[in-house]
């Protein structure tokens, strides 16, 4: 794996949850090359400042992405994260691995 990318961790655990809002948190962390607990503090940021809402159904979170939220760097806080989900997000016809 290269040893840097152009998004940041967050932008690709949101990614992954635009791919699939049921994700487990192995999954993600599977995913994006981190552990659970970086998913973990990473989820816990992307909820308190609110581009993320997660409910619990069963047993296992549902996580729903708040598309109206706008970036948060200053080069980019004049897009909101549904440019981002839709530039970068899941593939059409893609079923992500559960």
């Amino acid at each position: 794996m290269a040893t840097w990318t152009f998004l940041s961790n967050h932008a690709h655990v949101l990614l992954c949850l635009a791919e699939d809002p049921d994700h487990r948190l192995h999954d993600i962390a599977e995913r994006v090359g981190i552990t659970e607990r970086g998913v973990q503090l990473i989820l816990a940021d992307l909820i308190a400042d609110g581009y993320v809402e997660r409910d619990r159904v069963g047993r296992r979170n549902h996580y729903t992405i708040h598309p109206e939220s706008r970036l948060r760097h200053p080069l980019e806080a004049h897009h909101r994260v549904a440019e981002l989900v839709e530039a970068l997000g899941p593939v059409p016809g893609h079923q992500p691995n559960r």
